[in-house]
């Protein structure tokens, strides 16, 4: 199983020493019965084998990993493949799974990883160095569109790639059969925090051509469980993979359970037809009441909020408006009225619990006065001349709730909108077809750096930056950032980058985000990250 121990990569980063593989999940599950889960009894039982857990989901857009990019595919993704790192359950500090160990060149420019041997696809076939050539290529490469590859930016060849040049990312060698050398177009110190994320698991290239455009139906991948059917918009159902590299998961079965929303969705927990699911917002504190022990809510790294178009109107060349929505939201009324105060009010766009997080990063604070004299500068004086704003979110989630008390907290200052919810799959298409200009973002992090929540959202080469934001500044420091191996100075100019972002205020934040979670009786092993994951391969049943 995946790995969960602590390492200190700022260490490893700057003395490049060779981080040596320890124990595996037999260590975590060892630490699982001495510490207890947030959910677990008082008195442990001994750990069995078997049973199919049934876990709450809503639809995902892919399950291949070359296109993970969205809560709910990656969930499901991270059981099915493995990558060459993982991240330590509580600390979400860097720590081996496919990689033995691994090392770096004096400028963090090359970075050089030794594969575990034995590890298997679900086919059974052997992976091996090449396959992570095969499949990093393949994000990378026009034709797949993946609108996450900007991941592999800094490695080179990228570009190449992009522009259909080549099949075969040039920065990306097997040297061996287990070793993998990755060259970078630029120093790039946390370069091994982001091989988290499911685009760099490795693919059988076989089962790609098999299944061609329709592999993401047949994903593959060499994790804790392996693929067995996908019933849209009802379930999705893994099986436990006896041939995995580490511990076997316990359970026989993990079914996904898809749902439109996470009302519906509770009233199957409550009917015992559910393992586990997400606290719908309003009833945390009820549930915590009723099902006390086996409840989790907590931090996690994540920030809630609003994005602008940009280039569209009347957002754009308007930074006065921007700011004025900035200075008319009253965040601890809101965290308070719809999370019931188990979020709290953002303070900036980097979450607490993100090395380098600044407190209060943003100046802007509930202030109705100066959100009227913006307006009058912005030359929309009592909201004249914003006649036809709308809100897009995506529905089922809660997210009509928020945008509700956003509504009503604006129109105070007589700025007026129609607040729109759309199945998520149609809610991104919205956004990316640049129909929604005004909408809902929920970040969660991918990988555990100030970087994450940067550069994927505002640089103006990522696909993710949904606001078509774009700063020459910026980006210079951006890179700057990146190439920066002392990692006190990086963090001092990933915050210069958060102040320049929130100065020109493409974004509306409004709070950090939680996760809350609530098992059945049953449940054992149940533990949900910061990064808002749960290691199912960890979880068994008592019954």
């Amino acid at each position: 199983m995946k790995k969960r121990f602590s390492l200190s990569l700022v260490v490893f980063l700057m003395l490049i020493f060779t981080v040596a593989m320890v124990a595996g999940c037999a260590k975590k599950k060892e630490e699982a019965v001495e510490k207890k889960s947030v959910v677990e009894k008082s008195v442990m039982e001994e750990p069995v084998r078997g049973g199919t857990f049934n876990a709450f989901l809503m639809e995902p857009v892919t399950l291949d990993a070359a296109n993970s990019q969205e809560s709910e595919g990656i969930s499901v993704a991270k059981e099915i493949y493995d990558g060459l790192v993982d991240y330590e359950s509580e600390t979400m500090e860097i720590i081996p799974a496919m990689a033995e160990s691994w090392e770096s060149n004096e400028d963090a420019t090359v970075f050089t990883f030794k594969l575990k041997k034995g590890v298997k696809f679900h086919n059974g076939r052997e992976c091996k160095a090449e396959d992570f050539v095969y499949s990093w290529s393949r994000v990378a490469l026009k034709e797949t569109a993946s609108e996450v590859s900007y991941h592999l930016e800094p490695i080179k060849g990228f570009e190449d790639c992009q522009e259909g040049k080549t099949d075969t990312l040039a920065g990306v060698k097997a040297t061996g059969d287990y070793i993998l050398e990755v060259a970078l177009k630029y120093p790039y110190a946390e370069f091994p925090v982001t091989l988290g994320h499911p685009i760099f698991s490795p693919v059988p290239k076989e089962e790609v051509e098999k299944w061609a455009d329709k592999f993401f139906e047949h994903p593959m991948g060499t994790g804790p469980f392996k693929f067995a059917g996908w019933d849209h918009d009802q379930k999705i159902v893994l099986e436990r993979f006896d041939d995995y590299y580490e511990d076997e998961a316990y359970l026989d079965k993990l079914v996904f359970n898809i749902f439109a929303d996470e009302d519906t969705a509770f009233l199957e927990f409550e009917a015992g037809n559910l393992d586990e699911c997400r606290i719908p917002l309003g009833r945390v504190k009820e549930t915590q009441e009723k099902y006390k022990g086996k409840t989790i809510i907590k931090p996690m790294l994540g920030t809630y909020f609003y994005g602008l178009n940009m280039e569209a109107e009347p957002w754009k060349g308007n930074v006065n408006l921007r700011k004025a929505l900035n200075y008319s939201i009253d965040r601890k009324a809101i965290t308070d009225a719809v999370w019931e105060g188990a979020r709290a009010p953002a303070t900036g766009i980097v979450p607490a619990g993100i090395p380098g997080f600044k407190e209060n990063a943003m100046s802007y604070v509930f202030d109705q006065p100066k959100t009227k004299v913006l307006l009058e500068e912005a030359g929309h004086s009592g909201g004249k001349g914003l006649l036809k704003l709308s809100l897009s979110y995506n529905t089922g989630v809660g997210h009509d709730k928020v945008a509700q008390a956003m509504q009503a907290q604006m129109k105070d200052v007589g700025v007026n909108f129609d607040i729109v919810g759309y199945e998520f799959g149609t809610f991104i298409d919205k956004i990316q077809a640049e129909e929604a200009t005004f909408f809902k973002v929920d970040w969660g992090a991918d990988y555990p750096t100030m970087d994450n929540f940067l550069y994927p959202l505002f640089s103006s080469e990522s696909a993710d930056n949904m606001f078509k934001y774009e700063n020459s500044e910026v980006d210079e420091k951006l890179l700057e950032a990146r190439k920066e191996t002392d990692e006190t100075k990086r963090q001092v100019l990933y915050r210069e980058v958060e102040r320049m972002v929130l100065e020109d205020a493409p974004v509306v934040p409004i709070a950090f985000d939680e996760t809350s979670r609530v098992v059945g009786e049953d449940v054992h092993g149940y533990t949900r990250t910061a990064m808002d994951d749960t290691p199912f391969e960890c979880i068994w049943l008592s019954k």
